[in-house]
Parts: C-alpha cells; structure tokens; sequence
C-alpha cells in the first residue's frame, strides 16, 4: 500500500498540473476574427489583434478615437467633420416618439446611440424580461427602424467579420426592415446576447445610416 501511495502521489502532481494547464489555456484570447472588428477600439483587441483590427477594420474606428475610449461620450470616425452624435440622438428619439401606436416611454431608453452592451442588456432583459414588461419586445423591431432609417446597413455590418460566420443571425439588427430576417423567437436566447455585445459595431452603423 505504501509503495502504491509512494507511485500514486506524483501521478496525482502531475494531473493536477495538467488540470491547471488546461484551464489556463481556457483563458487565453479567443482567435481575433472570431471576435471581429466591433472590439476594436478596445485595450484588450489593441494588445492581442492589432494586426488584425488594422489590417481586416481600418475604417470602424478612428485612430485617434473609438467607441470605447469615452463611454459616457463615445465619438465616431470623423464625426466633427460631420453630424455630431448627439444631433442624430435627437432625430432618433423624435422618430421613436412618433411611432404609431406609439410605444411605452420605458422603450425610449433604446432610442440613443450612447448606449453600452450592458446598458442594451439591462433596458431589454432586467426590465423588459425579467421584472416587469414594461416594454414588450415587440417593440425593438420597430425602434430599430429608427435607429437604421429604414435602410439596409448589412454592407456596413459585414465590415466585421465575426457576422460572416458564427454570428450571421445578428444581420437582423442591420437589417430590421427584412421581415424575412426578423426572428421574433430570437430574444431571451444566448445567441441574442452575443448580438447585443455587437452594439458598439451596430450604433456605428446607425450613425452612418443617418449622415449619409
């Protein structure tokens, strides 16, 4: 027995070793085009995809500036030169008071280019699905309609890469004028979430929708 105990202990080292392996291989970054271009302007995607974000995504972000680099005022690629953020928060808020049958004031918290995935998250989840339905989801579609005029922003969506491939269900938030795109069984599911941390990559597109 002692001898068995004697051979057992460094088999038992050496597994736990290979545990701890593998969970720190768990943690490493995920590959950068499974990411996308969203992240760009993020601390994290500069030290671990530059090349990649510079390469694959030059023109989502400013250099200077991204979406990430003040999260009360984000600013977007030459939005000086053009139409400033909070001019087109404003249309984007008329459009959604003046949606007929108008929708409930607690949806209005939608109407804003400013808002961060886990402001999206707490507005459409811990309100809407989890507390007190407040705002149904019926009604996102619609706002995002706004937030897109309307228009088909797919081309500018494709510009990161991640909706290429494992997230193409997202295109729905580009497009939400294509009835045949909208899944109205699609919220409250974990592929929604991975959406929603596509906001920064959508609220530019938006912006691009209405200064266009």
């Amino acid at each position: 027995m002692t001898k068995f105990w004697a051979i057992g202990r460094p088999i038992a080292f050496i597994i736990r070793i290979a545990l701890l392996l593998l969970a720190c291989e768990a943690l490493r970054f995920p590959p950068c085009s499974y990411v996308g271009c969203g992240y760009c302007g993020t601390r994290r995607m500069k030290e671990q995809c530059d090349t990649f974000c510079q390469g694959k995504c030059p023109n989502i972000y400013s250099e200077k500036s991204s979406v990430y680099s003040n999260a009360k005022h984000p600013m977007y690629a030459n939005e000086t030169k053009r139409v400033m953020r909070a001019e087109v928060n404003m249309q984007f808020m008329s459009c959604c008071q003046r949606l007929n049958p108008p929708v409930p004031e607690s949806c209005l918290r939608v109407c804003t280019l400013d808002n961060t995935p886990k402001q999206f998250y707490l507005i459409q989840f811990k309100d809407i699905a989890f507390r007190r339905p407040k705002c149904p989801m019926k009604h996102l579609q619609r706002m995002l309609l706004c937030a897109a005029k309307e228009k088909d922003l797919t081309s500018c969506c494709m510009k990161d890469y991640a909706l290429d491939s494992n997230l193409r269900h997202c295109m729905q938030f580009c497009y939400p004028a294509n009835d045949q795109l909208w899944d109205p069984r699609f919220y409250g599911k974990a592929r929604f979430l991975k959406c929603v941390d596509k906001l920064p990559l959508f609220n530019q597109c938006y912006y691009e929708a209405w200064i266009s």
